[in-house]
């Protein structure tokens, strides 16, 4: 049924916003290398997404790989940044100090993907498509046991209990998209409204959001965020306010593996289906060069959980 919805949705959205290279104004753009490290010690806790690890190349070199096929262009004068991405995210539950299974709380578990992005930008209709194929795993794949045994033990902390209780391997493969549109674009204001959508063995949900930046800062549908231009402002700095609310479907880092076999798992009757998670960023960023601090707030994901939040530094660089 996943596998129908999918290819429905895929060839919906294929038809109202995809068009040929030929089409496309050739425009020289930015390329980016960014680097985000998040973790939850920025909120002085120890749980759920408990850590996560991002590099990104945004390079035209991509958009040669057969997966950028599956990804989706805006009609019109659009400009298209291909991207691909490694990723490793890491989940625990609210205590690593318990060494026994932990009945009602999320279990311990990480995902491991290789992705490839589209952001497809119109500045004249300020309009941005991002669309993005995940494949990989979850699971003991991930290696986030031994990444946060490491890291207590380098920093002399307690040891992590309980990842023997972990969820089993599986596959990744998801797809997700978002439509963003400017709503308000002043000088040193800004506000975009979004709706989103992920849908595979990973996580399967709609949302919808808005997008606040209050500052110094060169126009959100120029480009993504750098700029090689010298008219564009040297020194940028900013705030930036992101909101969403989702409706859940499927989580597998809660749920397992749509094929694995796990000893423990939070159960269909005790996810939220609604979740809504703030973010708040400070952005400077000088010539080529960003560095952005960012906390996020998440309401609980299941019913027996808490409210959670986490913090994470980015890095960005355009050449």
């Amino acid at each position: 049924m996943k596998i129908k919805l999918f290819l429905v949705f895929t060839f919906f959205v294929s038809v109202s916003f995809s068009q040929t290279d030929s089409s496309t104004v050739k425009v020289k753009q930015e390329n980016y290398f960014k680097f985000d490290y998040e973790n939850d010690f920025f909120n002085e806790t120890d749980r759920y997404y408990t850590q996560g690890i991002t590099a990104t190349l945004i390079h035209p070199i991509v958009r040669y790989s057969p997966f950028s096929r599956a990804l989706i262009k805006l009609k019109g004068n659009a400009v298209n940044y291909y991207g691909i991405h490694a990723q490793q995210d890491c989940f625990t539950p609210k205590s690593i100090r318990v060494d026994t299974i932990m009945f009602g709380e999320r279990p311990y578990t990480g995902t491991i993907f290789i992705s490839h992005s589209l952001n497809s930008l119109s500045k004249e209709k300020k309009l941005l498509l991002q669309t993005q194929l995940d494949l990989g795993g979850i699971g003991k794949c991930a290696r986030c046991e031994d990444m946060q045994k490491a890291i207590h033990k380098g920093l002399v902390n307690i040891r992590p209990l309980s990842w023997e209780y972990q969820l089993e391997n599986d596959f990744v493969i998801n797809y997700r998209t978002k439509l963003e549109k400017g709503i308000i674009y002043k000088k040193h204001f800004e506000l975009m409204a979004n709706a989103n959508f992920r849908l595979g063995t990973l996580y399967t949900d709609l949302g919808t959001g808005l997008n606040m930046r209050f500052g110094f800062f060169d126009p959100y549908f120029n480009n993504l965020g750098l700029s090689k231009d010298p008219s564009s402002r040297k020194f940028k700095i900013y705030g930036v306010i992101k909101t969403n609310t989702k409706l859940v479907g499927y989580n597998a880092t809660l749920q397992g593996g749509i094929f694995s076999k796990d000893i423990y798992v939070i159960d269909a009757d005790n996810v939220e289906r609604f979740v809504f998670t703030g973010t708040l960023d400070i952005v400077v960023a000088f010539k080529r060069f960003s560095l952005t601090y960012s906390r996020t707030y998440i309401t609980r994901e299941y019913h027996t959980g808490v409210d959670s939040g986490w913090g994470g530094i980015f890095m960005a660089v355009a050449f």
